[in-house]
């Protein structure tokens, strides 16, 4: 008996530690589809220039769709071969796969000053802060209810980065420590 209870325990803690929560959405389930501050679909494409650079422009796409799991994800980048494997749920959120884990990258349920966690690593654990209802104006372009999310990993001082989305648009501003990229034009499907 003593062997069996024995057993029973160990299988429920070999369990529990296996379990990859990465892919639960976070407690707060969104009440609104927010799908449309990141439409991720094949075909969508984003012109950007580098501050400073404004005549040199870079293109970002959504290559193609591929499914893994039952679960449709959308490979977005400058380069096919470069790409971000991400996926959207069904009320907007973006999830980018890295080591074969979906990871919340973007989550559009949490309220203006919230915070969420972004972990790549065990020394990559970026605090993320969400900013709400921004204009942001830049070359004669104004973009309203624009949502921020500032990445940060308080214990490094060169790894932030802020990325801002316009609705129905996408990305229109990512600051990095080495530069800062605005929307020039764009083209969605």
């Amino acid at each position: 008996m003593q062997k069996l209870l024995f057993c029973a325990i160990f299988a429920a803690l070999v369990f529990a530690c296996n379990k990859d929560n990465s892919t639960e959405p976070e407690t707060k389930t969104p009440t609104e589809d927010s799908s449309f501050f990141f439409p991720l679909e094949v075909g969508n494409i984003w012109y950007y220039y580098e501050e400073g650079h404004s005549d040199a422009t870079q293109s970002v796409r959504v290559w193609e769709s591929i499914s893994l799991d039952d679960t449709t994800y959308f490979l977005h980048g400058n380069k096919l071969a470069y790409a971000d494997t991400l996926h959207q749920d069904k009320w907007g959120r973006v999830y980018r796969r890295f080591n074969g884990k979906n990871l919340l990258w973007l989550d559009f349920s949490v309220e203006d000053g919230g915070t969420f966690h972004f972990r790549l690593s065990e020394k990559l654990d970026y605090l993320v802060t969400v900013t709400r209802q921004l204009t942001i104006e830049y070359d004669g372009q104004k973009f309203e209810n624009c949502i921020q999310f500032d990445f940060d990993v308080p214990t490094i001082k060169t790894e932030e980065e802020t990325i801002v989305l316009a609705p129905d648009v996408g990305i229109i501003k990512h600051v990095t420590v080495w530069n800062t990229k605005y929307l020039k034009s764009w083209d969605l499907q």
